[in-house]
């Protein structure tokens, strides 16, 4: 089928390699990858200046050699960037980004005016929101921008790579409705994600499959590409070496000292991750990128971790316009996770996929004056070929035009300023009425918090010789999807906010010798706490209660959950 829009190329910079695939949205809302190339870097990859010399080369030659488009979105590992998980407090989204840039200037005071930065929104509450913030100097941006323009290729886009996995996920399985977490390993950096439907969180671990390489060469007394040549070779069963074999003996040596490495660090990822979302471990983990075929990884992790281990196959939701691509790159899938994801934000904007654009903002207008050239030519050769006939008219005529010319204009001028002053108005009446609406929900909110509390002070008197120590409220928040009617219709979420109030207290048992349990009159005392609980129930803003009572000596403790009414919340 003929693709409805036009063609995406996405170049996905790596520290070994670079890939090039060209997608595209055929008319039924499918991803169809037209084609894909790969190209080595060749340089010293101990030496991180020489990574764009090698990568300007290898672009250059795949354009060249695969007639690539010559506009297209740039990938850069995470090793190039500096990220940051920020939270801020919840703000209209017109002021979010300022917000952000004051928190991220107090965590990078003194290189925050030297970098270009974007952010992506991990998850909100509604109260605070957990950001990921990723910055990279403006110069070394503005250097690879012009290194990749001179190979051939101009930037519309300079993305991060550690991020896009999450849209992969939600593309290729969009019906796993379990809790997962996504790995992927390259050569510097593996990036590290905990997703699910609602969100995920990020973390960029600085450990790749140079690490072994290194390694390997300085145990062995090796140059570092013998060592990766040799790694490669031998983890893909080229090279056939015995047991007894110096280099396998090392290799296994600092293979699992590297598993246990990366063990250590998802590890510690899990449990920060449990501690900040409150949330029982993922039970799958799926892995992508070169690094994670290195031998045993899913089942030495699996065991470690006590995961359910899968490579992650992106290309299970997307259409081949050449079966042969696959054949050709038997790597495809290792290699083209980051690129899928990206490819996924650009064609469906309305999936409002996660992704960042750290092109400088200086660059990006030249980019779009660039798009919008041959239409300012064209309009340009218009204007200029308007006079002609006029010309030719007489002079009578020409005299009439100019006059009904200006009339117009002076027309068009009363009109557009009436138009600002109209334009004006309405921003400033959206601006009041959104300045009343909060009033109103403020005052709406003191009014039942104070009616409720006064409620629950009458169930105390009423009860007597008890008393609160404690209250607090619990908010949370579910999703539900609604299913679309028609065919041409998109799914609708509903959010429902959910709102819990606990309360912890006691009540003083009168006439007790310290042993709760032995007075006969210990159950009439629960009864009251029991009244109590009811008493408070029969609240309008009181959906249901439950209670559990404690003994303490000569006090009853009383714990009651109470959950607000949805219709009438406070």
């Amino acid at each position: 089928m003929a693709s409805s829009d036009a063609p995406i190329l996405i170049l996905n910079c790596g520290n070994t390699h670079v890939s090039a695939a060209v997608f595209s949205k055929d008319q039924d809302e499918t991803l169809r990858l037209l084609e894909a190339h790969v190209a080595p870097l060749e340089y010293d990859f101990t030496l991180e200046d020489a990574w764009l010399v090698a990568l300007t080369e290898a672009v250059r030659k795949l354009r060249k050699e695969a007639r690539l488009p010559n506009r297209g979105i740039f990938i850069l590992p995470g090793n190039k960037f500096l990220t940051k998980q920020l939270q801020v407090p919840h703000v209209d989204p017109a002021k979010q980004r300022q917000v952000i840039a004051v928190e991220a200037q107090q965590s990078i005071p003194h290189i925050f005016s030297q970098v270009e930065w974007d952010s992506q929104i991990l998850q909100d509450d509604g109260i605070e929101v957990d950001v990921l913030f990723l910055a990279a100097k403006k110069e070394e941006l503005k250097e690879f921008y012009n290194a990749m323009k001179g190979a051939g290729v101009t930037a519309t886009e300079i993305t991060a790579s550690s991020v896009l996995d999450y849209n992969t996920f939600l593309h290729t399985y969009p019906d796993l409705e379990d809790e997962c977490i996504l790995l992927n390993i390259g050569a510097r950096t593996a990036n590290l994600l905990f997703a699910n439907k609602d969100g995920f969180m990020a973390r960029t671990i600085n450990l790749g499959g140079n690490v072994l390489t290194q390694n390997l060469s300085e145990a062995l007394g090796i140059p570092f590409e013998e060592a990766e040549r040799n790694k490669v070779a031998y983890c893909m069963g080229e090279l056939d070496l015995g047991d007894d074999d110096p280099f396998v003996e090392v290799l296994e040596a600092q293979r699992i000292k590297f598993l246990k490495r990366l063990n250590q660090e998802l590890t510690r990822s899990v449990v920060t991750y449990r501690n900040q979302r409150k949330k029982p471990p993922p039970q799958f983990l799926l892995v992508t990128g070169k690094g994670s075929l290195l031998y045993g990884l899913t089942e030495f992790i699996g065991e470690k971790q006590g995961l359910e281990i899968h490579h992650m196959d992106p290309l299970g939701n997307v259409t081949l316009a050449d079966p042969g691509i696959a054949e050709e790159w038997p790597l495809l899938q290792y290699e083209l996770s980051e690129s899928v994801g990206e490819a996924v934000r650009v064609a469906f904007p309305d999936r409002d996929g996660v992704g960042v654009n750290l092109l400088p903002a200086s660059i990006q207008r030249k980019v779009t004056m660039g798009r919008r050239k041959p239409v300012i030519l064209l309009a340009s050769l218009f204007m200029a070929a308007a006079p002609i006939y006029p010309c030719l008219q007489m002079q009578k005529q020409i005299t009439d035009y100019e006059q009904k010319l200006g009339q117009l204009k002076e027309r068009n001028r009363e009109i557009q300023k009436n138009k600002k002053i109209i334009r004006g108005n309405m921003e400033d009446c959206d601006r009041l009425k959104s300045e009343i609406g909060k009033l109103e929900d403020l005052v709406n909110s003191r009014y039942n918090w104070i009616k409720f509390f006064g409620e629950i002070q009458e169930s105390l008197q009423r009860v007597e010789d008890v008393w609160l120590e404690d209250l607090s409220i619990l908010r949370s928040e579910r999703r539900e999807s609604i299913p679309a009617e028609g065919r041409n219709e998109l799914p609708g979420i509903i959010v429902h906010r959910d709102y819990q109030v606990k309360l912890k207290g006691r009540l003083l048992l009168r006439g007790t010798s310290g042993n709760a349990e032995a007075e006969p009159g210990n159950e009439s005392e629960k009864q009251r706490i029991i009244e109590l609980k009811n008493s408070i129930e029969k609240s309008d803003f009181i959906k249901e209660a439950s209670y559990n009572i404690s003994n303490e000596g000569r006090f009853l403790g009383f714990n009651i959950e109470l959950t607000i009414n949805p219709e009438k919340p406070l």
